[in-house]
């Protein structure tokens, strides 16, 4: 009776721990992340960069819109923007005059309290090249097209089908094992003797 006891305690205790995490996962993919995109990675100081964002729903008493720093949320303001309703913005910035290497464009969004409203800010990496370094070129864009093979392998579906069928014969292996041990360990009713 004890042991029923643990096991229905334990097996609670794991339900209700999986349901405030389901509840607590549920609740944060319901944010959708402030992104944002610099029209170029990289660049020398003086250079124009544009920077557009997503995501950024502006709250109720937020008197600036979307900020935009440089090094980091307390760095140099660069820009302000105003987002649209669909939540996207558009600003452009110089870089500034800063020694050469990797720097945080930061685009911050807070509401009247000061503080940065679910989902943001946003972030991306910029490189301040040498004065004398030239821009990269622009990666090229690969895509991939699957062929259609007239063979028409069925190596991936054999597969699965395999692993199914071993998994279902050991799910009822282990079934079966479970209930045989619990009549096996049933204790034998005691029989009444009546004279």
């Amino acid at each position: 009776m004890i042991r029923r006891r643990v096991l229905v305690g334990t097996f609670s205790a794991v339900a209700a721990a999986l349901a405030v995490t389901g509840a607590a996962a549920a609740a944060f993919a319901c944010i959708t992340p402030a992104t944002i995109s610099l029209s170029t990675a990289a660049g020398r100081p003086g250079d124009n960069v544009t920077i557009t964002g997503k995501s950024f729903s502006v709250p109720a008493g937020n008197p600036t819109g979307v900020q935009i720093f440089w090094g980091g949320a307390g760095g140099r303001l660069l820009a302000e923007a105003a987002p649209s309703g669909e939540g996207t913005f558009s600003a452009a910035f110089t870089v500034p005059d800063v020694a050469p290497g990797f720097y945080q464009v930061v685009a911050v969004l807070r509401d009247a309290n000061n503080t940065d409203v679910a989902g943001t800010p946003g972030r991306a990496l910029f490189e301040v090249q040498n004065v004398q370094a030239r821009a990269p070129a622009p990666p090229e864009v690969q895509s991939f097209t699957p062929s259609a093979d007239p063979t028409g392998s069925t190596f991936p579906l054999a597969l699965v089908i395999g692993l199914g069928v071993v998994g279902l014969a050991l799910f009822t292996g282990g079934f079966v094992a479970v209930t045989r041990s619990r009549r096996a360990a049933a204790p034998a009713p005691a029989r009444i003797r009546t004279d």
